[in-house]
């Protein structure tokens, strides 16, 4: 093989080395020790695609387990102050059953990661939860969001885990996860309306039964 050949076979192998996708960077990591979690969150925002956002003024209870050591778990959230703006008008929302007409109660199955900056990131796949308007306006609200955990850092011993998800509009920040798409789906009129993609902006705090270190390697 000649010199120049040589140079160029070197190159287009340096070249696929550094094309792999970030997301097969991605791993499992744990948040030790700890197994049972209660927490409180600032406002959120629902938006979805032509549709009015839903606004929620805070989450006033969260409650979850972590299994897997501390690497999987489930969560239920209640976010209360709940409104939309209906022809210029605001209307509360609530979940089917909620205690106020102005609660929504929610939550899924959660699986924390690193991406492949290191960043510590939590997804979260939603339970079903129709939302209902005024009694006129029902959003259909299903599918996964990815989101930042923002403390501790990693290495780092805590009972507490900060969590932020963010949006540009309605398409969520972070979408992929060892090369599969995670996005919120919201159907208005119900669960046999038309898939729209979502975006949830918002804040959690999660402090667990006990300290534990989030362990990235």
């Amino acid at each position: 093989m000649s010199k120049k050949l040589m140079l160029l076979a070197l190159a287009v192998v340096s070249a696929g080395l550094f094309a792999v996708p970030t997301v097969a960077l991605a791993n499992e990591i744990h948040f030790d020790t700890a197994t049972t979690f209660t927490g409180t969150g600032g406002a959120s925002s629902l938006v979805t695609s032509g549709e009015p956002t839903i606004t929620c003024e805070s989450i006033d209870y969260s409650n979850g387990t972590l299994s897997a050591g501390g690497t999987t778990g489930t969560m239920t959230l209640v976010y209360t102050g709940c409104h939309t703006s209906v022809f210029g008008f605001t209307a509360k929302c609530h979940t089917t059953g909620s205690a106020a007409d102005n609660t929504v109660v929610s939550g899924g199955t959660l699986h924390i990661f690193t991406s492949f900056a290191v960043a510590p990131r939590i997804l979260v796949t939603m339970n079903p939860t129709e939302i209902i308007c005024a009694g006129i306006s029902n959003t259909y609200v299903e599918g996964s969001l990815i989101g930042t955990i923002t403390s501790p850092a990693c290495g780092t011993s805590s009972n507490k885990l900060t969590l932020s998800f963010a949006a540009t509009g309605s398409t969520q920040n972070h979408l992929e996860y060892t090369g599969s798409n995670y996005d919120l789906i919201a159907r208005t009129g119900g669960k046999t309306g038309s898939p729209l993609t979502s975006g949830l902006t918002g804040t959690a705090s999660l402090t667990a039964n006990t300290a534990g270190t989030l362990t990235c390697t």
